[in-house]
């Protein structure tokens, strides 16, 4: 492959999207000489790339070789300021070299920090180039990056940002009242600020702890700069000092931190644009969410149906004591019997006192012989006249289920067959 084009130094977006394409080629060609040419330049990758893998360790748990002493050396010097007086006297040179407002070595210490961090974030940046998916060149956000950290080291080692409130002072440039010498450098301080946490926020999504950490740095830079602003509202006066000392070295220790497990997680798992990944305490609070709601609805629909089924029962409590309660026959029922008279006691008595010959009579005649009702045969010709619901109001089956206006129904019927059977008996 020849690297001879515009921009290869650059490695710009025309290619990564040539080496993106030669990969894939080079993945469906199959041949000896192809794979043997693939070894070699992963050989020679690893051997330059080397030494960077022998100071980040494979194991995430070797990194606390780095960021261990440096937590230790920032304990150390609040430590000792809160016990100088112990081991030396007020106005002494030791007492202060050994006080936080007084001794450069904290200063110089951060400043040291910070120039490390920045060029942390150059390696971070040159190592996101070698992604062949990067089509936007999002790698060049870590340039941006490491321009912001060198700018806060210089300001904290040289006190810059005082400078430039005092000339914009002196030339009035900006004229905001007596809160000029803070604001002309706390503004700028934040719109950089904001914009630099955006960038490794966009760049680190795919790394859970490295974006851990620079969420902490976010955190504790914001509580150092509200504790210099409001410190007379806030107890412990004495111990203010040390306060903002410890927060501004917990945010400048973590800010360190979060490069160089960012840096690992580029050298050893990706270096592809980053993922994000979903929160795990967003997650659980999603789920239990949808199983509170779950239950709730549960909760509901049984609710709803018991008190349907209760409603249910008592309508038909109702109509069965109603029906029970009503000993007047219905009112289809004496239309059935106006229309078809019953018979009188003489007739039944002259049908059943009829000679034996008349009963066998010849065969000439049988349906005046069938058509002749007897006693007997007298319900089931009413039965067959009678409907279901003929005593009964039909607007009590509504609103009703199925079920309940069978069981309505079956009711019913027995009823009208006690009554049929009533009246055969006082037939008979």
């Amino acid at each position: 492959m020849s690297t001879g084009f515009a921009g290869s130094r650059s490695m710009d977006e025309r290619r990564r999207r040539r080496l993106a394409s030669e990969s894939s080629e080079s993945l469906n060609d199959s041949s000896d000489e192809s794979t043997s040419h693939n070894i070699a330049r992963t050989h020679r990758f690893a051997a330059g790339q080397f030494p960077l893998r022998t100071l980040i360790f494979p194991k995430r748990w070797k990194l606390s070789l780095y960021y261990l002493p440096v937590f230790l050396c920032f304990s150390g010097f609040i430590a000792a300021d809160i016990y100088r007086p112990q081991f030396s006297a007020s106005g002494s040179a030791l007492s202060e070299f050994l006080s936080l407002e007084h001794s450069p070595l904290p200063v110089y210490l951060t400043g040291a920090l910070l120039f490390v961090s920045g060029q942390l974030s150059l390696l971070i940046g040159s190592l996101r180039t070698q992604s062949l998916h990067d089509f936007s060149g999002r790698h060049r956000l870590w340039k941006w990056v490491a321009a912001g950290i060198f700018l806060f080291a210089v300001c904290t080692t040289t006190q810059l940002h005082h400078v430039w409130a005092s000339s914009v002072i002196e030339l009035r440039l900006f004229d905001w009242g007596p809160h000029t010498q803070l604001l002309a450098w706390l503004i700028p301080a934040l719109c950089i600020g904001l914009s630099i946490s955006l960038m490794a926020y966009l760049e680190m999504r795919g790394d859970r702890a490295g974006l851990n950490f620079t969420i902490i740095a976010v955190a504790a830079y914001v509580s150092s700069l509200t504790l210099m602003l409001t410190g007379n509202l806030i107890p412990w006066e004495a111990h203010h000092l040390q306060i903002g000392a410890g927060l501004l070295f917990f945010a400048h220790w973590s800010l360190f931190t979060s490069l160089i497990l960012h840096t690992h997680h580029l050298l050893y798992r990706s270096i592809d644009l980053p993922e994000k990944v979903p929160s795990r305490s967003r997650q659980l609070f999603a789920n239990y969410l949808h199983r509170r709601r779950i239950k709730r609805k549960a909760k509901c629909v049984a609710k709803a149906l018991k008190q349907k089924e209760k409603q249910s029962l008592k309508e038909i409590e109702v109509e069965t004591k109603a029906a029970s309660s009503d000993p007047k026959p219905s009112r289809p029922a004496k239309r059935a019997s106006r229309s078809k008279p019953t018979p009188t006691p003489e007739a039944v008595n002259e049908v059943t006192t009829t000679p034996p010959e008349k009963r066998s009579a010849p065969s000439s005649s049988p349906k005046t012989v069938q058509t002749q009702p007897t006693g007997k045969q007298k319900p089931k010709v009413q039965k067959k006249n009678i409907r279901v619901d003929s005593g009964h109001d039909p607007e009590l089956l509504k609103g009703l289920s199925k079920r309940e206006r069978r069981k309505l129904q079956k009711q019913w019927r027995e009823e009208e067959r006690q009554r049929a059977a009533q009246q055969e008996e006082d037939w008979s």
